[in-house]
């Protein structure tokens, strides 16, 4: 997976968070909403992919699910440049959502299309549902009003999952081709 990201963003970097100075301080920012931000969570910014651990500590296919999530994320960076940074961080919609919704939500419908490769439907649904506390809780911010709203709104990209149509589309068609390429994957 790392080959394909670095195919998309030829000057990756992984970096781990507590030796970016930009990530402990964001992490004692955000301590009171997301205590386990520096722990848990991986950050991607431009090229850099903030890991929460050394990346030797991941199972290799945790760290490809991880780089293939956060692909989503700096292709959609490239895109928009700057704007994606602004809608992400700072614009909300109405009725306590925000934008960072829907870029997380594209980010993890990688999640979901390799929950269903990997376990089938019950595997799906286990990670939908936690995707759902993830979107209605602290991690980023209650970015979306509550768990049955977060359902809605992640119900299209379960569906498309389901029926095989996001597998078709970019990124999502190359990501999966490079999950199912042991050699690729392990890189």
């Amino acid at each position: 997976m790392e080959a394909l990201v670095r195919r998309h963003v030829p000057e990756l970097k992984l970096v781990e968070k507590v030796d970016s100075p930009l990530m402990r301080a964001l992490g004692r920012v955000l301590q009171p909403i997301n205590p386990d931000f520096m722990e848990r969570y991986t950050t991607v910014i431009g090229s850099t992919i903030y890991l929460p651990r050394p990346k030797a500590t991941f199972p290799p296919d945790a760290l490809a699910q991880t780089l293939a999530h956060e692909l989503v994320h700096q292709l959609d960076m490239q895109a928009l440049g700057p704007l994606f940074y602004v809608s992400y961080a700072a614009t909300p919609l109405p009725v306590w959502r925000t934008h960072r919704a829907y870029w997380e939500r594209r980010g993890y419908a990688v999640d979901l299309m390799l929950a269903l490769e990997i376990g089938g439907e019950a595997r799906l649904v286990a990670v939908e549902s936690w995707i759902r506390g993830v979107f209605a809780g602290p991690a980023y911010g209650w970015m979306w009003g509550g768990r049955p709203a977060a359902a809605r709104f992640l119900k299209p990209v379960v569906d498309e999952v389901r029926s095989g149509a996001l597998q078709q589309r970019f990124p999502y068609r190359e990501v999966l081709e490079a999950w199912r390429s042991p050699p690729v994957r392990a890189s």
